[in-house]
């Protein structure tokens, strides 16, 4: 096999930014559509695009008529699948909160789901399919999470100076106790509070100038953000219990199974195991099932360390994290230069993301300019690199044979 050119799907959703995508692939921008998500990859739910010999061809639909070509190691993860999806995410609005499940609560939750009959594309689902989704973010811009909870006595010490302890019996237990029971039961009692007391929070928590001057700041900028895109919802108060990460474009995040998170703003590099499978707690109108989003949340609260890459050699850096089905790798020339990346009979995934390359196989040569992306079956051995400006590579970790 050789290097295949993709065409990828573009999503839009209300939180996405007008420009930034578009602007990676030459594109007019449009205000009233902004692009949310450009995904990369073989889900089925919007699969790149390949060349085939009829004709463009879904990329799942090319990889499922030879895996072991296609894949190599890789082949064995998700039964002939891809098991990896790469996406380049643009947010101008938070996105909702959220977490993703391990394997076995996936599992299970999705045979059950199977058993009350929910159709797949059901709104009242919470598992589309039976695998994880663990994932990791890479900041092209600025960008901003929540991500984690805080500590137990950060969390409480938060309610009592926005003013907001006498709504919640749980503050005081929470405060004298770092178990992990009594975070659960906050959450519990905090998602689930009724619609007259919510109005009240956020009153007490807006308009009381002092309170608000006591808060740290970017938990106020976040809070009064979050207010404006969704009025009402309960999820605004997120920035008092879980942590602000703040990336720098080069930084990245890893979220495991469990991880309460919101993707406040910015640009990044986002890659994740390939699965369609979110439970979610706020800031949507999309499905929220409080019980069961409680019942896969981890609930430690050890604060998440930014991820920084590591040199794995001369011309590229990797991102170290514990995900079978996925890695990420960065190529950044600031002039000319050449280099070979063998793929050990491993899938690859290739995008540019500023200058001018050509990839070059056995028997193919492709241009890349910016907003450009290949797919590179496992197969295809060496492939010659050679160009100025920064590349971004999904596969899957060297050691799955």
């Amino acid at each position: 096999m050789a290097i295949l050119r993709l065409q990828n799907p573009l999503l839009r959703y209300a939180w996405g930014a007008a420009d930034f995508i578009p602007d990676l692939l030459g594109q007019k921008s449009d205000s009233d559509h902004p692009v949310a998500e450009m995904w990369i990859g073989a889900h089925a739910q919007a699969p790149s695009l390949v060349n085939g010999k009829d004709g463009k061809i879904p990329l799942d639909v090319f990889i499922s008529r030879d895996p072991k070509a296609a894949l190599g190691q890789a082949a064995q993860l998700y039964n002939g699948k891809l098991p990896f999806l790469m996406k380049v995410l643009a947010a101008e609005r938070p996105l909702s909160i959220q977490a993703h499940p391990s394997k076995l609560q996936a599992e299970k939750g999705f045979a059950r789901e199977n058993r009350l009959g929910l159709a797949l594309d059901s709104p009242l689902r919470n598992y589309r399919d039976d695998n994880h989704k663990p994932e990791l973010i890479c900041a092209l811009t600025p960008f901003r999470a929540l991500c984690g909870f805080r500590d137990h006595r950060e969390i409480a010490a938060n309610f009592r100076v926005a003013g907001l302890s006498g709504f919640f019996r749980t503050i005081n237990a929470l405060e004298q106790s770092p178990a992990q029971s009594e975070l659960r039961g906050f959450l519990l009692e905090l998602l689930n509070l009724p619609e007259p007391d919510r109005k009240d929070v956020f009153t007490t928590l807006f308009d009381a100038q002092d309170r608000m001057a006591a808060l740290p700041a970017e938990i106020v900028r976040i809070c009064r953000d979050l207010a404006t895109h969704f009025p009402g919802d309960i999820g605004i108060l997120a920035p008092l219990f879980l942590n602000i990460h703040k990336l720098r474009p080069g930084e990245a995040l890893y979220l495991g199974p469990g991880v309460l998170h919101s993707y406040v703003e910015g640009a990044g590099i986002e890659i994740m195991a390939n699965s369609d499978n979110v439970l979610r707690g706020g800031l949507t109108p999309k499905h929220v099932d409080v019980a069961e989003l409680v019942n896969i949340l981890d609930f430690s609260t050890a604060p998440r360390v930014k991820i920084l890459p590591m040199s794995d050699s001369s011309d590229s850096v990797v991102y170290p994290c514990p995900a079978r089905e996925f890695s990420l790798r960065c190529l950044d020339w600031i002039q000319r230069c050449e280099t070979v990346w063998e793929t050990e009979n491993r899938p690859l995934l290739i995008i540019s993301v500023a200058g001018r390359f050509s990839l070059q196989d056995k028997v193919t040569e492709v241009t890349l300019k910016k907003g450009d992306s290949v797919f590179v079956p496992a197969n295809t051995g060496k492939i010659k690199i050679a160009g100025r400006g920064k590349l971004w590579q999904a596969s899957v970790p060297a050691d799955q044979s």
